[in-house]
C-alpha cells in the first residue's frame, strides 16, 4: 500500500464528511499544516505598502509548527508598526459560497484581525455591485470583549459616496472575552438575494443588503488602523491572531 493512501483516504473523509454537514461542497481549503506559508494559495497583500499605521511585511504570517497560521503585529523601537496580512488575491476567487474559518483573536487594543473578502475591482464604479464588488467582512474583532462585527462595505474608501451596513458590535461568543482565548468558527453564507452570518454554527446576522454580484478572494489580517493605533501600549507587543483553518464551500 502506498504511504500516501491513508492521507489521501483521511482527505476524502473530511470533503464527504463536510458535504454532508453543509449541505454544500468543499472546493477550497487551507489547513495549515506545511512547515510554510503554501505561496499556491496565498501571497502577501500590500507588501512593504501601508495600511493604515501598519506596513505589511511577509515574515508578520508564519506557520506554527502545531498547525496553524500566525499573522503578528509588532512594535519596532523606531515606533514602526509592522503588521500580516495574506490573500488568495490572483489566485484564486468566488462568486458566492459559504465561507469559514477557525479563528482565535489577538488580546491587545490598538488593531485588529479580520477574515474578509475583497474585488479586485472594488470601489471602481459607485453603487454598482455587479462591476465592483463589495468588502465582506465575514468577522472583526478590535481586541476587547463585544467589539465582533460583521460588515459590508461598498464604493471608493475615503471617498464621501462610501457606504457601509452592519451587525453592530456583537457579543463575544461562549464566555466573555473568550474570542481572544478560544478558536471559534466563523461563518458567511453568500447568495445572489443575501448574506448570512454565523458564529460556531449559530445564526448571528442576516442581510439582504449591498449583496455583491463579482467574484471575490479572501483576506486573513491583523492590522492597526489609524483610529486605533494610539491605543497600542508597545511593552505588549507583538500581538498575534491564530487561524486554524479556512474553508469554502459551493
Amino acid at each position: 500500500m502506498s504511504k500516501s493512501f491513508p492521507l489521501v483516504l483521511a482527505l476524502l473523509l473530511l470533503i464527504f464528511s463536510a458535504r454532508c454537514q453543509t449541505g454544500q461542497q468543499l472546493v477550497w481549503s487551507d489547513e495549515f499544516s506545511g512547515p510554510t506559508l503554501d505561496e499556491s494559495k496565498w501571497m502577501t497583500r500590500r507588501k512593504d505598502g501601508m495600511h493604515g499605521k501598519s506596513r505589511i511585511r511577509a515574515d508578520c504570517a508564519s506557520i506554527h509548527e502545531d498547525g496553524y497560521l500566525v499573522l503578528t503585529t509588532r512594535v519596532l523601537p523606531s515606533g514602526e508598526i509592522e503588521s500580516g496580512m495574506i490573500a488568495t488575491k490572483g489566485i484564486q476567487e468566488w462568486q458566492y459560497g459559504r465561507f469559514e474559518a477557525r479563528i482565535q483573536f489577538e488580546r491587545e487594543p490598538g488593531h485588529h484581525g479580520a477574515f474578509w473578502l475583497q474585488s479586485e475591482d472594488y470601489g471602481k464604479i459607485k453603487d454598482d455591485l455587479s462591476a465592483s464588488g463589495a468588502e465582506i467582512d465575514v468577522i472583526e474583532y478590535f481586541g476587547r470583549p463585544g467589539s465582533l462585527s460583521h460588515n459590508i462595505h461598498w464604493n471608493a474608501y475615503g471617498s464621501s459616496d462610501k457606504k457601509h451596513v452592519g451587525s453592530g458590535n456583537m457579543p463575544t461568543p461562549g464566555e466573555a472575552g473568550t474570542a481572544a482565548t478560544q478558536f471559534h468558527v466563523y461563518s458567511m453564507t453568500w447568495t445572489p438575494t443575501e448574506y448570512i452570518f454565523s458564529v460556531d454554527g449559530v445564526e448571528t446576522w442576516r442581510t439582504d443588503k449591498a449583496i455583491a454580484h463579482h467574484p471575490e478572494y479572501v483576506i486573513l489580517s491583523v492590522l492597526a488602523s489609524e483610529f486605533e493605533a494610539k491605543k497600542i501600549r508597545s511593552m505588549n507587543f507583538p500581538d498575534s491572531m491564530l487561524v486554524d483553518w479556512v474553508r469554502v464551500y459551493r
